[in-house]
C-alpha cells in the first residue's frame, strides 16, 4: 500500500512541477514531451468539397495571364510553383477526412459512437440536399449557379502572406444591380446550405466560419517542400502591374496605381474584374489528385440544375 502511495504522490507532485513550468513559461520536461508526442492528432483531410471554375477557358486565359504579369513584378517571396494552376481554381466549401468502405471493413470491429465517415456516405449527404438545392436555384436566373471573381485579398500576418485569394464581393459598396445582387445571394445561401450540413453531420470539423474564397497562391505548395516555407508579400502584389491591369472599367482607364479608395483599409482587400461565371455542379474532390487536364478528381457531385438529378459517382 506504501508502494501506492508513494508513486500517486511522485505523480501529484510531476504534475505541480509540470503546472507550474507551464505558467511561467518554462520549457517542457522529456517525459512531458514524449506525452505530448503520444496524444492523438485530429487526422489530416483527405477530400473537400467544391464549386469548380477551372473549367472554363475564358478564366484560364485570365488567370495564365494574370500569373504572367505577376512573375515580371518584383515581388519578394514569389515564384510559379506557389501559383495555383488554372484547371485546378475553385471555391472551397470544406475539408474533411474520409476513408473507403474497402477500408473501414479492414479495420479493427471496435465499437464506435457514430457511424464512419467515408466517400459513399458524403455522396449520400450530399444527394440528400438536392432537393433544397435545386429550390435554391430556381430563383433569380434560373437553372445554375454564378460566382463572380470581384476582390482580391490574403491570408497574412506580419512577416507576410502565405495564401492569395479572390472572391465575390461582401458588403463593399461598389455598384451593383439587383439582379447582380440577388445572384450573389443565391451563391451565399447554396454555400452556407451545404457547409451547414456537413458541418452538422460531423464531416467538417473546422470551427471558423465559412470563407467563401478562390485560392489563387499558396505558399504550401512551394518547391522543394519546406515546413518553414518562404511568404510572399502582398503589399508588392498590390503594388503590381498584375493587380492594376485588373481594375474594372474606368478604375482601370484612370489608374496608375492601385488607389487607397480601391483598397479596403481594415483588411486589404482590392477590386478587381476577374469576371463572373457560372458553376453547374458541386463536386467531391480528392486532396493532391490530378486529372488529364491538371484538375482535382471530382468522385461525385450534386448539379445545381432543375434537370441535374442526384449526386452521382464517377
Amino acid at each position: 500500500m506504501s508502494i501506492v502511495t508513494k508513486s500517486v504522490t511522485s505523480n501529484s507532485s510531476s504534475n505541480k512541477r509540470s503546472q507550474n513550468r507551464h505558467r511561467f513559461g518554462q520549457p517542457k520536461s522529456s517525459e512531458e514531451n514524449r506525452n505530448d508526442k503520444g496524444a492523438s492528432k485530429p487526422p489530416r483531410p483527405t477530400h473537400f468539397l467544391c464549386l469548380p471554375l477551372g473549367h472554363h477557358p475564358n478564366l484560364q486565359e485570365k488567370m495564365l495571364r494574370f500569373h504572367s504579369s505577376l512573375l515580371k513584378d518584383s515581388i519578394e517571396g514569389l515564384d510559379s510553383s506557389i501559383l495555383v494552376k488554372p484547371r485546378r481554381l475553385h471555391f472551397t466549401l470544406g475539408v474533411m477526412s474520409l476513408s473507403s468502405s474497402s477500408q473501414n471493413q479492414s479495420s479493427d470491429s471496435r465499437p464506435s459512437t457514430s457511424p464512419p465517415k467515408t466517400v459513399e456516405s458524403a455522396l449520400g449527404l450530399l444527394r440528400s440536399l438536392q432537393p433544397q438545392l435545386t429550390a435554391l436555384c430556381a430563383a433569380g436566373k434560373p437553372g445554375t449557379l454564378q460566382g463572380s471573381l470581384e476582390r482580391v485579398g490574403a491570408f497574412e500576418s506580419k512577416d507576410g502572406a502565405r495564401v492569395l485569394w479572390v472572391s465575390p464581393r461582401e458588403d463593399e459598396r461598389w455598384p451593383e444591380s439587383e439582379e447582380e445582387l440577388q445572384e450573389r445571394l443565391k451563391l451565399v445561401r447554396v454555400a452556407e446550405l451545404v457547409h451547414r450540413a456537413f458541418k452538422d453531420a460531423g464531416y467538417i470539423t473546422e470551427t471558423r466560419p465559412l470563407k467563401l474564397h478562390c485560392t489563387l497562391i499558396n505558399t504550401s505548395y512551394r518547391k522543394p517542400f519546406n515546413r518553414n516555407s518562404q511568404l510572399f508579400s502582398f503589399t508588392d502584389v498590390l503594388a503590381s502591374d498584375a493587380i492594376l491591369e485588373l481594375q474594372p472599367g474606368e478604375d482601370h482607364a484612370q489608374a496608375t496605381s492601385v488607389t487607397p479608395s480601391s483598397v479596403s483599409p481594415s483588411n486589404r482587400t482590392v477590386r478587381v474584374a476577374f469576371g463572373t461565371y457560372d458553376i453547374p455542379e458541386i463536386q467531391l474532390c480528392a486532396m493532391g489528385s490530378s486529372g488529364p487536364d491538371g484538375e482535382y478528381i471530382s468522385l461525385g457531385n450534386a448539379r445545381l440544375t432543375a434537370s441535374g438529378g442526384g449526386a452521382a459517382a464517377v
